[in-house]
């Protein structure tokens, strides 16, 4: 299967993908919220599998492919896709708050508070 695929022409790889993607999503279309649910679940835990067998150094490469990846993605937005992706992000943080209790505001605030004082004593004289 993977010698055949390195022989296949960008093209027909690139349909391929198309294929099965359109496989999995018509496969998915069809779950129960319950397995629906379950599958996000073992996705969870494989990636977690996945991400506790990294050295620090794979680490640190996964984050910088991802900060690059996220990077070229958002200098290839438009100004109205920047604003609507502002307004996702806007709506699904106010959405999250609205179902916090009180302990987790003061929980989250607090982690808050000791994040910024770490961050400004790792701060050198001349960045103050």
């Amino acid at each position: 299967m993977a010698a055949k695929r390195a022989q296949a022409t960008p093209e027909e790889a690139e349909r391929q993908r198309m294929l099965a993607r359109e496989r999995s999503a018509a496969r998915r279309a069809a779950f129960t919220s319950e397995q629906a649910e379950r599958e996000r679940t073992l996705a969870r835990e494989r990636s977690a599998a996945r991400r506790a067998a990294l050295t620090s150094e794979q680490v640190e490469h996964e984050r910088t492919v991802a900060r690059d990846r996220s990077a070229a993605r958002r200098a290839a937005l438009t100004s109205e896709q920047i604003e609507r992706e502002r307004t996702v992000a806007r709506d699904r943080s106010a959405a999250r708050r609205a179902v916090l209790t009180l302990e987790e505001i003061e929980e989250q605030r607090e982690q808050n508070r000791e994040e910024v004082a770490a961050w400004r004593a790792s701060l050198t004289p001349k960045e103050v």
